[in-house]
Order: C-alpha cells, then structure tokens, then sequence
C-alpha cells in the first residue's frame, strides 16, 4: 500500500502545474523574436504556476495553431489599453531559456465613449 502511495504522490504534483492562469493583465510589450516567436510582456506579479526559467515574460510559440489570431489579439489589446487574461501550459525553450507557453488568451472589451 505504501508503495502505491509514492507512485501517485508524483503524479499528483505534476498535473497542478498544468494549464495555469496568468491573470488579467495589460499587455505592456511584444516582441518579435528572431527565433520566430513572440515574448509578450504583461504587467503585475507572476500568478501562473509553471516552473520556467524565466517568468518575467510570456512566449507565442510560432507553431501555435490559432497563431495569427492570438498574435493580432494581443496586439490590439496593447494598443487599445485593454486587459488579457488566459493559460500558459509547460515551459517553451527558446536556445536554452525557458518561457511560460501561451495557450489560451482571451481579450476584455473596452467600452468608450465619444463625445461630440
């Protein structure tokens, strides 16, 4: 019995770190990495609970099937001031440095007002 309570005690610490959540936050920068991807800087404290080498900012991989579409979200809400929130899942490594993995991303509208 033991020993069947050790071999599950790994197992349950590695599915907590799946599929965490990253807040909502403002996109603060995006960079066009030379590798392909796209590092995403948010702004606050890191609330996702992946163990990378580096959490100070958020890797789109390239080969990410919904790609474009994630890419120009992020992009408008950067530059339209709104909030994203969404899942990282795993450690991207880009030349031995490892990100947070974008899986997941979702945009808060902004609601304005014009007045004339």
């Amino acid at each position: 019995m033991k020993k069947f309570i050790f071999l599950l005690i790994p197992l349950y610490s590695f599915s907590v770190l799946a599929n965490s959540s990253f807040g909502t936050k403002n996109v603060t920068k995006i960079v066009i990495h030379d590798s392909g991807n796209v590092y995403v800087y948010l702004s606050g404290d890191t609330l996702h609970q992946e163990l990378c080498n580096n959490n100070a900012l958020y890797v789109l991989p390239k080969e990410n099937l919904l790609f474009k579409e994630m890419y120009s979200g992020l992009l408008a809400a950067m530059h339209s001031g709104a909030k994203v929130s969404g899942w990282v899942n795993g450690c991207y490594n880009v030349w031995g440095s490892t990100y947070p993995k974008i899986t997941r991303l979702y945009t808060k509208l902004v609601r304005s007002r014009i007045l004339l």
